[in-house]
């Protein structure tokens, strides 16, 4: 297939997985995002139009949030199926609104199955776990010199969580890698290779890449109660542990660092697991496979919305994602004078200043 792929380009991005999992299985891939960091691509140029001028017709569009400051303008009209992978589902709302653009949406938190599927009145809405990237989350084979390893976002949003807050009580105890260190892909795997536990603390319930990619590294995984499928997805207690809070934390990272056998045991039990089946490469031929079936439906709700809907809707998306300039073309295509426009982006404003 001809997967045509939008997503804010860096090395560690979910979309960057997808692409590179994506050309691992065979397919041909065309990315379509905003030019970055010195690599090709296209300026909010509307999609049918990108599409129209490949030089090979596209199989399908896919868009990987997040999104940074790209969503494709013109998707409603796009001649190809369209899909979405919304990552970040359980932080704000506003992916509800940008998943009615959408012809399939994977979310990758069962939780949340049930209200996209009420807000985009179809049942094309799927769960699709995160997973490890095989070419750089695996076993390094080098010394396991840290007792806990932990690679993760750890910005100013971050600094007064419980995760925060059990990483400080970790790192005063054990033997840890530097939790506010920048790493590029390759150097994860590298860290979770060389740790002989993984510290998970999720935001809000979610399943996070942490737990696969540290359990493909062979790292023993400790993480709290996740809801979203975490269950469904490893046997807790052979294949990952969980924890209740912070004094069991540290007992059963003392315990398991005094039981060796019984940490390799779980270790490379969750390992196995991960490497089996959730890596990328499953995702995305999960993915293809829904939107190639023969039943597939260009169900997207925008596709066969009115004009004011349509403003409306790219209006709120633009916004959250700080796209002032597709925000005021937009604004400007449809005859809006300077002072409407200036009302309408002052809440882009407002966010570009505050987040």
């Amino acid at each position: 297939m001809h997967i045509t792929l939008g997503y804010t380009w860096f090395e560690s991005s979910v979309g960057y997985h997808f692409e590179r999992a994506l050309r691992q299985l065979g397919h041909t891939v065309t990315y379509v995002g905003l030019a970055k960091d010195g690599r090709a691509g296209y300026d909010n140029l509307p999609l049918p139009k990108v599409l129209a001028g490949l030089s090979q017709p596209a199989s399908v569009y896919l868009w990987v949030d997040p999104g940074g400051r790209y969503f494709p303008p013109g998707i409603e009209e796009a001649p190809v199926p369209t899909a979405c992978y919304l990552v970040d589902v359980h932080l704000g709302t506003w992916r509800l609104e940008a998943a009615r653009f959408f012809d399939a949406v994977f979310v990758a938190q069962q939780g949340y199955l049930d209200t996209f599927r009420q807000a985009l009145g179809h049942d094309q809405v799927y769960w699709l776990p995160l997973a490890a990237a095989t070419d750089v989350h695996y076993d390094h084979h080098q010394p396991r010199i840290y007792d806990v390893g932990f690679v993760g976002n750890l910005v100013r949003a971050h600094r007064g969580t419980a995760r925060a807050r059990r990483l400080k009580l970790l790192a005063e105890k054990f033997r840890t890698n530097d939790f506010y260190g920048s790493y590029t892909p390759q150097q994860v795997g590298e860290v979770y290779s060389q740790s002989r536990l993984a510290f998970n603390t999720s935001i809000a319930g979610d399943v996070t890449m942490r737990v696969f990619e540290a359990s493909a590294c062979g790292a023993l995984t400790l993480t709290d109660s996740a809801r979203n499928g975490l269950g469904e997805l490893f046997a807790l207690g052979r294949e990952m542990v969980v924890y209740q809070d912070d004094a069991d934390l540290l007992d059963k990272v003392a315990y398991y660092l005094a039981h060796d056998a019984e940490r390799l045991a779980i270790a490379q039990a969750g390992q196995r697991r991960t490497l089996g089946q959730h890596t990328y490469q499953q995702r995305v031929a999960d993915l293809l496979a829904v939107v190639s079936a023969p039943g597939f439906r260009r169900s997207a709700p925008q596709r066969s919305a009115r004009p004011a809907e349509l403003q409306r809707a790219r209006r709120a998306v633009y916004t959250h994602l700080h796209m002032l300039d597709a925000l005021l073309d937009d604004l400007r295509a449809a005859g809006a004078n300077p002072a409407q426009r200036l009302r309408a982006i002052l809440p882009c404003l407002a966010r570009r200043l505050i987040i």
